[in-house]
C-alpha cells in the first residue's frame, strides 16, 4: 500500500507542476524580447571619450537583413526531442535593437538626441542568435552606417558582440541574458572601433 501511495504521489506532482519538462515540450516559441543583461557596463574596456566630445548621435530605425527574422536561437543538445529545437520571437528584432542602442550609447558616455544631431547611426541586423549546447553562445552583428547632417556617408563597417553564458538548459531567461550581453558588446565594439572614432573626430 505504501508503494502504491508513493507512486501516486510522484505521478500527481509530475502532472500538477509544469516545470522544466513542460517548457521543453512546448518549446520556446514566440518569445517576447526581454532586456536582461547580466554583466555590468563597468566590466567593459574604457572608451576614448575625447573622440566623441560635442558629438550628438541620432539612432535611426534599424532594418533587418536576416532571412529568418523570427529565429533567435537554437538548442542542439537533442536532450528533449531528439532533434535541434529553434527558439523564436514574436517581436521586431530591428526595432528592439534600435531602442537598445539608443539606451546603451549613453551608458558609455555618448550623447544621444532624437533630432538635430551631428551624426546619424543606421544599421542592418546581420545576426541576432544564440546557439545552445553545453553553453549559451550569443552573436549580435550589425552592418553600421555613420552619416553626417547632409547625408554624406562618413563610415561603413560591421560591429559584432559575442558572449558565452552558462545556465540551466533551454530556459528563456538565459537566452535573454545572452542576447542582452552580446548587444552591449556590439555597442562597445562599435564605439571602440578606431576607424569609427576617426570618422567622428574628423567631422565634428
Amino acid at each position: 500500500m505504501k508503494k502504491i501511495t508513493l507512486l501516486c504521489l510522484v505521478v500527481c506532482i509530475a502532472f500538477a507542476s509544469p516545470g522544466h519538462s513542460a517548457q521543453t515540450a512546448a518549446g520556446l516559441k514566440d518569445l517576447p524580447l526581454v532586456w536582461k543583461p547580466s554583466v555590468a557596463f563597468s566590466t567593459y574596456g574604457a572608451i576614448d571619450l575625447a573622440a566623441y566630445h560635442n558629438a550628438q548621435f541620432v539612432i535611426k530605425p534599424f532594418s533587418d537583413a536576416r532571412t529568418q527574422p523570427a529565429d533567435i536561437g537554437i538548442n542542439n543538445e537533442k536532450r528533449f526531442s531528439g532533434r535541434d529545437t529553434l527558439v523564436t520571437t514574436n517581436q521586431n528584432v530591428a526595432a528592439w535593437l534600435t531602442d537598445k542602442f539608443s539606451k546603451v550609447f549613453p551608458q558609455f558616455g555618448m550623447n544621444v538626441v532624437t533630432s538635430n544631431g551631428t551624426f546619424f547611426v543606421d544599421a542592418a541586423v546581420v545576426k541576432f542568435f544564440v546557439t545552445e549546447s553545453a553553453e549559451y553562445n550569443a552573436d549580435v552583428s550589425l552592418k553600421v552606417t555613420l552619416t553626417a547632417k547632409n547625408g554624406a556617408v562618413l563610415w561603413e563597417g560591421t560591429t559584432s558582440g559575442t558572449t558565452t553564458h552558462v545556465g540551466r538548459s533551454f530556459t528563456a531567461d538565459n537566452y535573454y541574458e545572452a542576447l542582452s550581453n552580446a548587444t552591449i558588446s556590439a555597442v562597445h565594439g562599435l564605439l571602440s572601433n578606431d576607424q569609427f572614432m576617426q570618422a567622428v573626430r574628423k567631422n565634428k
